[in-house]
């Protein structure tokens, strides 16, 4: 996996105020954790937005540069963002030991056309990223899923998922990650409509009316 070097500075106090004043200078806060002491800190957003649009770009590892964290390795590990401005808030950067496994969520990509969809099947991706495990510097950007073979009723598994070399699964099921399933029926979605369309049709009167109108006319006799 790439990695990046990413300029860090020490960030003094917390708390919104002191945020505030930095993302009004063009500094986003965040803070260092994981190995050691967790350190506050900021940098430029820039390059944290430029990983967040790519793929992959979350588990690209980063080497920090700044006094108290140089030489320090770090992944993304969450950020906060305004929900009105769309503007980053802060960034968590998780501290890794480049030569340890690490787990870590890639991207699932699928590649060719199912048989089955040309048959009328639908394909249907239950899974869209898979856990796995591995050194940080061998992150795959993604993983590619072959659907070209699949018929319709076939899926394939997580256990039949080629992983790149020294990278494996962490999970202890084997989830289904992408089948094809058959077309909806038109005729069996057609009565359901009909009945649904059917109007309603009153054939005889509550007991309560019945009631009422023969008193109606047991007072009309007594008349």
């Amino acid at each position: 996996m790439e990695q990046l070097n990413l300029s860090v500075e020490m960030r003094q106090g917390t708390g919104k105020g002191v945020n505030r004043k930095l993302r009004a200078i063009g500094k986003l806060p965040g803070v260092v954790y994981g190995l050691g002491k967790n350190v506050n800190i900021s940098v430029d957003p820039r390059p944290i937005k430029k990983l967040l649009l790519e793929e992959g770009g979350r588990n690209k590892t980063l080497t920090l540069k700044g006094e108290g964290v140089d030489g320090r390795f770090a992944l993304i590990k969450d950020y906060c963002v305004d929900p009105v401005s769309r503007e980053l808030l802060h960034v968590d950067l998780l501290e890794i030991d480049i030569n340890k496994k690490i787990d870590v969520t890639v991207q699932l990509n699928f590649v060719g056309k199912a048989a089955g969809v040309g048959e009328g099947g639908v394909l249907n991706i239950v899974e869209r990223t898979v856990m796995v495990r591995c050194l940080p510097t061998a992150i795959p950007k993604h993983i590619d899923v072959d659907v070209s073979a699949l018929q319709i009723g076939h899926s394939i598994h997580l256990d039949e998922l080629t992983l790149p070399a020294g990278v494996e699964k962490v999970s202890h099921t084997n989830p289904t990650l992408v089948g094809v399933v058959p077309p909806a029926k038109e005729e069996e979605a057609a009565p359901a409509l009909a009945a649904s369309a059917e109007p309603e049709v009153i054939t005889a009167k509550k007991p309560e009316a019945e009631g009422e109108a023969g008193a109606d006319k047991k007072e009309e006799k007594k008349k």
